[in-house]
């Protein structure tokens, strides 16, 4: 009997799918369009040049240029070669699918094995400080120290986890098997630029297919709060806007942004190709990663008072708060260093070769 129900179960999600669409369109073009306000206004403008630059830095063997000074670290606390420190620095700073990106591209690379990248990925999953800083402290919550508080908590919420997650594997250093010599300059950035917008595509259909959803969802929804908890479990963009809307707690949001979102889910798990990754293992370390980090954001509330926003409703648009955020211009920057030192570094080899 329930094997029988299991099987009808998707067939009739999608005829109810269907079947919205049909009655309520004007829902669901709604719905559409705020997606496509969320991939403009937030997700290409945060995420691009991160993802561009996460790809970069592995194609091009920086990565494995810096595995020679982070080796010992890395080892240490996560059990893991040190060219993998690239993507954990990126998972911190780039965004959401910008560490799983660099997580697949150096597993291609031989950098780290399949089952070292399924490991990865349970805790280089993180959103960045363009979103968390400029979107939800600043944009949102019009508070910079709860933003500060809320990156707090998720950085050492994903640094607790993957130490957890690298108990009981071994910190021998061993060599690399598969490691492929970097390409040059030039050659990486074209294929780092060609992979992110692929990946931002991919992304930024999730994006408008779950706002469509979360839409449809609301108009049986009559409870505020059922609509924003189901937000937040759907989409993190529209998950921290309700919560604030509701003038939820601080620890809410923390959960939500370490949550992520199915959306997100989906976008991460779009991105990489070849490593043997549990879906729901990875489900379950998105939860504890969002129950970590709002356990977190409770305690330096506590610690920090004067830091908890007074909430209140907010009808701030999201557009334009991404301007003049400096970890995005930071990055921006770094990129063109790295592109100039890569650059200089195949001139000499040509020179040297003729």
């Amino acid at each position: 009997m329930k094997k029988h129900f299991a099987r009808l179960l998707l067939p009739l999600g999608v005829l109810c799918a269907a079947a919205a669409l049909l009655f309520y369109p004007t829902q669901a073009a709604a719905g559409a369009k705020r997606g496509i306000g969320y991939c403009v206004d937030i997700l290409i403008p945060s995420l691009f040049p991160f993802m561009a630059l996460s790809v970069f830095v592995v194609k091009s063997g920086l990565a494995a240029s810096m595995g020679r000074l982070t080796a010992g670290p890395c080892r240490i606390l996560f059990g893991l070669p040190g060219s993998a420190a690239a993507a954990i620095v990126m998972s911190m700073v780039g965004g959401y699918p910008v560490g799983a990106r660099a997580v697949a591209a150096l597993c291609q690379e031989g950098e780290i094995t399949p089952q070292e990248a399924a490991r990865m990925l349970c805790f280089c999953v993180n959103s960045g400080p363009a979103f968390v800083l400029s979107v939800v402290g600043a944009g949102l919550l019009r508070n910079a120290q709860a933003g500060v508080i809320l990156l707090a908590s998720q950085l050492s919420a994903s640094l607790l986890l993957g130490i957890l997650c690298s108990l009981g594997v071994s910190r021998k250093q061993r060599g690399k098997a598969t490691s492929q010599k970097g390409m040059g300059a030039a050659q990486a950035l074209i294929c780092s630029a060609s992979d992110a917008a692929r990946s931002m595509l991919s992304m930024c259909c999730f994006v408008i297919l779950f706002a469509v959803l979360l839409d449809l969802l609301r108009v049986f929804l009559s409870s505020p709060t059922a609509s924003t908890f189901v937000s937040i479990l759907l989409e993190v963009t529209g998950g921290c806007n309700d919560a604030v809307q509701q003038g939820l707690p601080l620890w809410v949001l923390s959960f939500a942004i370490g949550w992520g979102g199915i959306c997100v889910h989906f976008q991460i798990l779009s991105s990489i190709s070849g490593i043997p990754i549990s879906i729901p293992r990875f489900m379950l370390f998105r939860l504890f990663h969002g129950l970590l980090a709002g356990g977190i954001t409770f305690g330096l509330c506590v610690l920090f008072p004067e830091a908890a926003p007074a909430f209140g409703n907010t009808t701030a648009p999201l557009h334009g708060v991404l301007m003049g955020s400096v970890p995005a211009a930071v990055a921006i920057v770094g990129l063109c260093i790295l592109l100039l030192l890569q650059c200089r570094k195949d001139n000499r080899i040509e020179t040297a070769k003729q």
